[in-house]
Protein backbone atom coordinates (compact mmCIF):
# COMPACT_ATOMS: atom_id res chain seq x y z
CA UNK A 1 0.00 0.00 0.00
CA UNK A 2 1.43 3.86 -0.81
CA UNK A 3 2.31 5.08 2.77
CA UNK A 4 1.05 8.39 1.57
CA UNK A 5 -2.42 7.67 0.23
CA UNK A 6 -2.89 5.41 3.40
CA UNK A 7 -2.10 8.23 5.98
CA UNK A 8 -4.15 10.28 3.89
CA UNK A 9 -7.13 8.21 4.17
CA UNK A 10 -6.75 7.74 7.63
CA UNK A 11 -6.59 11.18 8.03
CA UNK A 12 -9.70 12.00 6.12
CA UNK A 13 -11.58 9.46 8.95
CA UNK A 14 -10.78 11.20 11.47
CA UNK A 15 -13.83 13.29 12.87
CA UNK A 16 -15.48 15.19 15.64
CA UNK A 17 -18.66 12.61 17.30
CA UNK A 18 -21.59 13.35 19.21
CA UNK A 19 -21.45 12.29 22.32
CA UNK A 20 -24.61 9.86 24.03
CA UNK A 21 -26.07 6.46 22.82
CA UNK A 22 -25.47 5.49 19.12
CA UNK A 23 -29.35 5.54 17.79
CA UNK A 24 -30.60 1.44 17.07
CA UNK A 25 -31.50 2.65 13.35
CA UNK A 26 -29.17 3.46 10.57
CA UNK A 27 -27.51 2.73 7.23
CA UNK A 28 -27.83 -1.12 6.60
CA UNK A 29 -25.80 -1.07 3.64
CA UNK A 30 -22.75 1.16 2.32
CA UNK A 31 -24.77 2.35 -0.55
CA UNK A 32 -27.80 3.26 2.44
CA UNK A 33 -24.67 5.00 4.58
CA UNK A 34 -23.35 7.23 1.49
CA UNK A 35 -26.65 8.60 0.24
CA UNK A 36 -27.38 9.39 3.74
CA UNK A 37 -23.75 10.84 3.96
CA UNK A 38 -24.10 12.91 0.79
CA UNK A 39 -27.58 14.04 2.24
CA UNK A 40 -26.38 15.58 5.07
CA UNK A 41 -23.43 17.06 3.58
CA UNK A 42 -25.11 18.72 1.22
CA UNK A 43 -27.85 20.05 3.22
CA UNK A 44 -25.18 21.29 5.60
CA UNK A 45 -26.97 19.17 8.73
CA UNK A 46 -23.85 18.70 11.41
CA UNK A 47 -26.52 16.56 13.74
CA UNK A 48 -26.84 13.78 10.92
CA UNK A 49 -23.09 13.81 10.34
CA UNK A 50 -22.79 13.19 13.77
CA UNK A 51 -25.32 10.50 13.82
CA UNK A 52 -23.36 8.66 10.74
CA UNK A 53 -20.18 8.93 12.48
CA UNK A 54 -18.88 6.50 15.25
CA UNK A 55 -18.07 7.55 18.13
CA UNK A 56 -13.46 7.76 19.80
CA UNK A 57 -13.56 7.26 23.29
CA UNK A 58 -11.01 10.20 23.45
CA UNK A 59 -9.28 13.51 21.50
CA UNK A 60 -6.15 14.48 20.22
CA UNK A 61 -4.64 17.53 19.13
CA UNK A 62 -5.01 15.75 15.58
CA UNK A 63 -8.66 14.76 16.01
CA UNK A 64 -9.10 18.51 16.81
CA UNK A 65 -7.28 19.21 13.39
CA UNK A 66 -9.43 17.07 11.46
CA UNK A 67 -12.66 17.87 13.16
CA UNK A 68 -11.75 21.56 11.83
CA UNK A 69 -11.30 20.49 8.30
CA UNK A 70 -14.34 18.29 8.47
CA UNK A 71 -16.59 21.66 9.66
CA UNK A 72 -14.71 23.71 6.72
CA UNK A 73 -15.94 21.21 4.15
CA UNK A 74 -19.34 21.85 5.22
CA UNK A 75 -19.50 25.59 5.89
CA UNK A 76 -17.68 25.89 2.37
CA UNK A 77 -20.75 24.91 0.97
CA UNK A 78 -19.32 21.36 -0.67
CA UNK A 79 -22.36 19.62 -2.88
CA UNK A 80 -21.27 15.73 -3.82
CA UNK A 81 -23.02 14.59 -6.95
CA UNK A 82 -21.88 10.67 -6.55
CA UNK A 83 -20.58 7.92 -4.54
CA UNK A 84 -18.47 4.85 -5.22
CA UNK A 85 -18.02 2.03 -2.82
CA UNK A 86 -14.50 0.90 -3.06
CA UNK A 87 -12.71 -2.25 -1.67
CA UNK A 88 -10.74 -1.71 1.24
CA UNK A 89 -7.08 -1.01 0.90
CA UNK A 90 -4.78 -4.13 2.40
CA UNK A 91 -2.80 -3.08 5.52
CA UNK A 92 -6.25 -0.47 6.87
CA UNK A 93 -5.81 -2.45 10.28
CA UNK A 94 -2.66 -1.47 11.02
CA UNK A 95 -1.41 1.25 12.89
CA UNK A 96 -0.70 4.49 10.90
CA UNK A 97 1.24 7.15 11.49
CA UNK A 98 -0.33 10.70 11.89
CA UNK A 99 1.46 13.67 11.27
CA UNK A 100 2.01 14.31 15.15
CA UNK A 101 4.26 11.43 15.31
CA UNK A 102 1.82 8.95 16.98
CA UNK A 103 0.09 5.91 15.69
CA UNK A 104 -3.44 5.40 14.87
CA UNK A 105 -5.70 2.74 14.37
CA UNK A 106 -9.53 2.31 13.09
CA UNK A 107 -12.37 2.28 16.22
CA UNK A 108 -14.23 -0.43 13.69
CA UNK A 109 -13.05 -2.81 11.51
CA UNK A 110 -13.02 -1.64 8.43
CA UNK A 111 -15.73 -3.12 5.47
CA UNK A 112 -15.27 -0.69 2.67
CA UNK A 113 -14.40 2.68 1.33
CA UNK A 114 -16.44 5.34 0.41
CA UNK A 115 -15.34 7.34 -2.44
CA UNK A 116 -17.29 10.90 -2.74
CA UNK A 117 -17.15 13.28 -5.96
CA UNK A 118 -18.21 17.06 -6.28
CA UNK A 119 -18.43 18.07 -9.81
CA UNK A 120 -19.73 21.17 -11.10
CA UNK A 121 -19.40 22.97 -14.80
CA UNK A 122 -15.49 24.15 -13.66
CA UNK A 123 -14.36 22.12 -11.03
CA UNK A 124 -13.85 18.41 -10.06
CA UNK A 125 -12.52 17.28 -6.49
CA UNK A 126 -13.30 13.69 -4.36
CA UNK A 127 -12.97 12.56 -1.08
CA UNK A 128 -12.25 9.28 0.58
CA UNK A 129 -12.48 7.55 3.61
CA UNK A 130 -13.14 3.93 5.38
CA UNK A 131 -16.78 2.91 6.85
CA UNK A 132 -17.34 0.01 8.85
CA UNK A 133 -20.61 -1.89 10.23
CA UNK A 134 -21.46 -2.29 14.30
CA UNK A 135 -24.83 -4.07 15.40
CA UNK A 136 -25.72 -4.47 11.58
CA UNK A 137 -25.34 -0.22 11.49
CA UNK A 138 -22.93 1.17 9.16
CA UNK A 139 -20.77 4.56 10.17
CA UNK A 140 -18.12 6.39 8.85
CA UNK A 141 -14.96 4.94 11.04
CA UNK A 142 -12.47 7.04 12.92
CA UNK A 143 -9.21 6.69 14.20
CA UNK A 144 -7.80 6.47 17.26
CA UNK A 145 -4.85 6.22 19.04
CA UNK A 146 -3.04 2.78 19.43
CA UNK A 147 -2.15 1.81 22.41
CA UNK A 148 1.56 0.16 23.08
CA UNK A 149 2.80 1.32 19.93
CA UNK A 150 5.44 4.13 20.22
CA UNK A 151 8.68 4.92 18.70
CA UNK A 152 11.89 6.74 20.46
CA UNK A 153 11.82 10.69 19.74
CA UNK A 154 15.07 13.06 20.23
CA UNK A 155 14.70 15.81 22.50
CA UNK A 156 16.92 18.44 23.00
CA UNK A 157 18.96 21.29 20.75
CA UNK A 158 20.58 19.27 17.90
CA UNK A 159 22.09 20.21 14.34
CA UNK A 160 19.40 18.67 11.59
CA UNK A 161 20.42 18.25 8.19
CA UNK A 162 17.25 17.21 6.04
CA UNK A 163 17.53 14.06 3.66
CA UNK A 164 19.37 15.17 0.40
CA UNK A 165 20.37 18.57 1.63
CA UNK A 166 23.46 20.51 1.69
CA UNK A 167 22.19 22.58 4.30
CA UNK A 168 21.20 22.53 7.94
CA UNK A 169 19.77 23.67 10.90
CA UNK A 170 20.30 23.93 15.02
CA UNK A 171 16.69 22.66 16.51
CA UNK A 172 15.52 22.41 20.03
CA UNK A 173 14.27 18.75 19.12
CA UNK A 174 14.71 17.10 15.96
CA UNK A 175 12.22 17.96 13.38
CA UNK A 176 8.51 16.13 13.37
CA UNK A 177 7.48 13.81 13.30
CA UNK A 178 10.70 12.06 14.18
CA UNK A 179 13.01 9.65 11.82
CA UNK A 180 12.04 6.71 14.25
CA UNK A 181 8.82 7.37 13.28
CA UNK A 182 9.11 7.64 10.00
CA UNK A 183 10.92 4.45 9.58
CA UNK A 184 8.20 2.43 11.42
CA UNK A 185 5.74 3.76 8.75
CA UNK A 186 7.54 3.15 5.84
CA UNK A 187 10.77 2.07 6.31
CA UNK A 188 14.50 3.79 5.74
CA UNK A 189 13.59 4.93 1.89
CA UNK A 190 10.64 6.94 3.95
CA UNK A 191 12.85 8.58 6.51
CA UNK A 192 15.36 9.77 3.83
CA UNK A 193 12.85 11.06 2.38
CA UNK A 194 12.66 14.87 2.63
CA UNK A 195 9.14 15.15 1.33
CA UNK A 196 7.75 12.94 4.52
CA UNK A 197 8.93 15.97 6.97
CA UNK A 198 6.81 18.51 4.71
CA UNK A 199 6.67 19.52 1.29
CA UNK A 200 3.79 22.03 -0.80
CA UNK A 201 4.56 22.00 -4.62
CA UNK A 202 3.18 24.27 -7.05
CA UNK A 203 2.68 23.05 -10.46
CA UNK A 204 0.67 26.23 -11.69
CA UNK A 205 2.19 28.70 -14.21
CA UNK A 206 4.67 29.39 -11.05
CA UNK A 207 6.36 26.25 -10.14
CA UNK A 208 7.69 26.31 -6.83
CA UNK A 209 9.34 23.18 -4.32
CA UNK A 210 8.66 24.00 -0.38
CA UNK A 211 10.30 21.79 1.92
CA UNK A 212 9.10 22.99 5.68
CA UNK A 213 10.55 20.91 8.72
CA UNK A 214 9.35 22.26 12.44
CA UNK A 215 9.03 20.93 16.39
CA UNK A 216 8.44 22.47 19.57
CA UNK A 217 10.21 24.37 22.49
CA UNK A 218 13.14 21.98 24.09
CA UNK A 219 12.16 19.04 25.15
CA UNK A 220 7.74 19.26 23.98
CA UNK A 221 6.90 17.68 21.11
CA UNK A 222 4.91 20.46 19.25
CA UNK A 223 1.13 19.20 19.34
CA UNK A 224 2.06 18.88 23.02
CA UNK A 225 -0.70 21.06 25.26
CA UNK A 226 2.51 22.56 27.26
CA UNK A 227 4.07 23.42 24.17
CA UNK A 228 3.61 27.33 23.61
CA UNK A 229 6.51 27.77 20.50
CA UNK A 230 7.09 26.21 17.08
CA UNK A 231 10.41 26.95 15.47
CA UNK A 232 10.38 26.05 11.58
CA UNK A 233 12.59 26.36 8.80
CA UNK A 234 11.61 25.87 5.01
CA UNK A 235 13.47 26.14 2.08
CA UNK A 236 11.60 26.78 -1.44
CA UNK A 237 13.37 25.91 -5.08
CA UNK A 238 12.17 27.28 -8.27
CA UNK A 239 12.07 26.05 -11.65
CA UNK A 240 14.36 27.99 -14.02
CA UNK A 241 11.58 29.48 -16.27
CA UNK A 242 9.71 30.44 -13.04
CA UNK A 243 12.42 31.96 -11.77
CA UNK A 244 13.85 34.29 -14.59
CA UNK A 245 10.12 35.46 -15.03
CA UNK A 246 9.30 36.18 -11.58
CA UNK A 247 12.15 35.59 -8.97
CA UNK A 248 15.13 37.40 -10.73
CA UNK A 249 15.24 39.93 -8.03
CA UNK A 250 16.26 39.16 -4.83
CA UNK A 251 15.87 41.99 -2.68
CA UNK A 252 12.30 42.34 -4.14
CA UNK A 253 12.14 38.25 -2.86
CA UNK A 254 12.67 39.15 0.06
CA UNK A 255 10.26 41.56 0.65
CA UNK A 256 7.73 39.66 -0.64
CA UNK A 257 8.47 37.26 1.81
CA UNK A 258 8.53 38.68 4.86
CA UNK A 259 5.02 40.54 3.13
CA UNK A 260 3.53 37.27 3.00
CA UNK A 261 4.44 36.25 6.72
CA UNK A 262 2.92 39.31 7.79
CA UNK A 263 -0.31 38.23 5.92
CA UNK A 264 -0.75 34.52 6.45
CA UNK A 265 -1.66 35.36 9.81
CA UNK A 266 -3.37 38.85 9.40
CA UNK A 267 -0.04 39.91 11.76
CA UNK A 268 1.48 43.59 12.11
CA UNK A 269 5.11 44.25 11.09
CA UNK A 270 6.76 45.21 14.44
CA UNK A 271 10.07 45.76 12.79
CA UNK A 272 12.49 44.72 9.77
CA UNK A 273 15.88 44.83 9.15
CA UNK A 274 18.43 43.82 6.18
CA UNK A 275 21.16 41.28 7.02
CA UNK A 276 23.64 38.84 5.70
CA UNK A 277 24.76 35.24 5.71
CA UNK A 278 28.10 35.41 3.90
CA UNK A 279 27.53 36.68 0.78
CA UNK A 280 23.99 36.30 0.79
CA UNK A 281 21.70 39.14 1.59
CA UNK A 282 18.58 38.67 4.13
CA UNK A 283 16.00 39.93 6.37
CA UNK A 284 15.64 39.75 10.07
CA UNK A 285 11.92 40.46 10.83
CA UNK A 286 9.42 40.70 14.25
CA UNK A 287 5.51 40.28 13.74
CA UNK A 288 3.14 40.42 16.02
CA UNK A 289 0.07 37.85 14.96
CA UNK A 290 -4.05 38.93 15.29
CA UNK A 291 -3.96 36.13 18.01
CA UNK A 292 -1.06 37.64 20.37
CA UNK A 293 2.18 34.90 19.17
CA UNK A 294 4.85 36.85 18.21
CA UNK A 295 7.08 35.28 15.51
CA UNK A 296 10.68 36.55 15.21
CA UNK A 297 12.25 35.33 12.07
CA UNK A 298 14.85 35.88 9.47
CA UNK A 299 14.98 34.80 5.79
CA UNK A 300 17.55 34.58 3.07
CA UNK A 301 18.06 34.30 -0.91
CA UNK A 302 20.89 31.85 -1.15
CA UNK A 303 21.99 30.62 -4.66
CA UNK A 304 18.53 31.15 -6.09
CA UNK A 305 16.67 29.74 -3.26
CA UNK A 306 14.63 30.92 -0.62
CA UNK A 307 14.91 29.77 2.92
CA UNK A 308 13.12 30.96 5.99
CA UNK A 309 13.31 30.56 9.78
CA UNK A 310 10.73 31.46 12.41
CA UNK A 311 10.04 31.28 15.41
CA UNK A 312 6.14 31.83 16.82
CA UNK A 313 6.00 31.56 20.62
CA UNK A 314 2.74 32.28 22.28
CA UNK A 315 5.02 32.40 26.02
CA UNK A 316 3.90 36.01 27.70
CA UNK A 317 8.36 36.01 27.97
CA UNK A 318 9.26 34.51 24.55
CA UNK A 319 12.40 32.35 25.17
CA UNK A 320 14.84 34.96 23.13
CA UNK A 321 18.21 32.93 23.41
CA UNK A 322 16.59 30.08 22.20
CA UNK A 323 15.05 31.81 19.50
CA UNK A 324 18.35 33.27 18.58
CA UNK A 325 20.04 30.05 18.88
CA UNK A 326 17.80 28.42 15.88
CA UNK A 327 17.58 31.92 13.87
CA UNK A 328 21.67 31.95 13.32
CA UNK A 329 22.55 28.61 12.92
CA UNK A 330 21.64 28.21 9.25
CA UNK A 331 24.87 26.65 7.49
CA UNK A 332 25.19 25.49 4.26
CA UNK A 333 27.62 23.23 2.64
CA UNK A 334 28.23 23.91 -1.03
Amino acid sequence: MNIKSSIAIALASTVCFASGVLAATGPKTPQEFAAAYMKAVNEKDKAALDKLRYPLKGKSAMQEMMDAMSDADVTAGTKYTKFEILNVEPGMDKPVMGPDGLFYIPNLPVTNTLKLTSETENSKSSTSFPIGVKDGVYYQVAIEEAKGVSVPFQFGWQRFTPPTSKWSVMMPNEAEPGRAALEKQGGKPVAEDADAYGVVKNTASIKTTQHWFRCGEEGKRINDEANKETYRVACTTYEPETLKEWFSDPAKNLSEAVDSAVRRDDGKLIQQKDITLGNSPGKEFEIRQKDGTLCLGRVYWINDALFELTVESKKVQPDLDSANKFLSSLQLYL
